[in-house]
C-alpha cells in the first residue's frame, strides 16, 4: 500500500512522461484530455486543493462544450490528431499548480518579442529550427511537435504547433513502402495569450492552406496583402457569388 507521498511522487513522474511523449498515453485529443485531466484531479484531491482545481476547470470551459480538443478539431479537422496540443494546454495548468517543472522560463527582455508574433509571421512559412534559433530553447517540449514558452512572471504561455507529416514511398525492387517524416517540420500555427482561442491563433502560410485550402487568400485576405491582391480577391469572390452552381450552396 503506497503512502500519499509515494503516490504523489509516482504521479508527478508520470506527468512529466505524459507531456514529453503524449502519444504513449493517448491516441487522440479527447483521450489526452481524459488522461491529463484525471491525473490533475487526483493530484489536487490528494493535496486538498479543490478550489484551485475548480478554477482550472472553469478556465478550461473557455475552450467550448466539446472540451479542449474541440477548437483544434474545428479549425484543422479530425484527421489531424491534437494529442500533443491538448497535452500542452494541460501542461500550463500543471506548472501553475506546481506539478510540472520547466527547463527554462523567459525573463521580460526575452519575452518581449513574443508580443509581436502576428506581424513577425505575416504570410510566410516557418520551421521548428527557426523558432529555436530565434527564441532559444523552449520551456517545454510536448512531443517533438509542440514548443512551449513560458514567461517568468507566471503569465500565459505561447505555443508553436508543428505538424510532422509522414510520407509513404515505394522502394523499387524491395516490394515495400518506406515511411519518411520531415526532420525539421513546418510550424502550422502559434497560440498566443488572448481572450479566446480564435483571437490568439496565428496561422503560418502552411496553416492557412491546411485550414482553408490553397485559395485561402480569396476569402481570408491577409492584412499585409497589397491593394492589387485585395482587388483580385474581391473579383474572384464576386465571380463565385454570380455562379449559379455555387450560389445555391449552403
Amino acid at each position: 500500500m503506497r503512502t500519499p507521498e509515494q503516490l504523489k511522487s509516482r504521479w508527478l513522474t508520470e506527468a512529466e512522461q505524459q507531456f514529453a511523449r503524449p502519444e504513449m498515453f493517448a491516441r487522440s485529443g479527447p483521450e489526452m484530455e481524459s488522461v491529463a485531466g484525471g491525473r490533475l484531479r487526483e493530484l489536487c484531491y490528494l493535496d486538498d486543493r479543490d478550489i484551485e482545481y475548480e478554477q482550472v476547470r472553469k478556465a478550461l470551459r473557455g475552450f467550448g462544450k466539446f472540451g479542449v480538443h474541440g477548437p483544434f478539431e474545428a479549425t484543422f479537422g479530425e484527421k489531424y490528431h491534437c494529442t500533443a496540443e491538448v497535452a500542452s494546454v494541460y501542461a500550463e495548468f500543471y506548472h501553475r499548480l506546481g506539478y510540472l517543472e520547466l527547463e527554462r522560463v523567459l525573463g521580460p527582455t526575452e519575452w518581449a518579442p513574443m508580443t509581436g508574433l502576428r506581424d513577425w509571421v505575416a504570410n510566410r512559412d516557418l520551421r521548428r529550427s527557426e523558432i529555436e534559433a530565434t527564441f532559444g530553447e523552449p520551456s517545454l517540449r510536448v512531443s517533438p511537435r509542440v514548443l512551449c514558452y513560458a514567461p517568468s512572471d507566471g503569465g500565459p504561455w505561447v505555443f508553436f504547433d508543428c505538424l510532422q507529416e509522414v510520407t509513404h514511398r515505394y522502394v523499387p525492387g524491395a516490394g515495400r513502402m518506406d515511411a519518411e517524416s520531415d526532420a525539421d517540420p513546418l510550424v502550422r500555427d502559434i497560440r498566443t495569450p488572448a481572450a479566446g482561442f480564435e483571437d490568439g491563433l496565428v496561422l503560418t502560410l502552411y496553416g492557412k492552406v491546411l485550414r482553408w485550402g490553397p485559395g485561402w487568400w480569396i476569402h481570408q485576405p491577409s492584412e499585409t496583402a497589397t491593394d492589387e491582391q485585395k482587388a483580385i480577391a474581391e473579383q474572384l469572390r464576386n465571380i463565385e457569388a454570380d455562379d449559379p452552381s455555387r450560389g445555391f450552396r449552403r
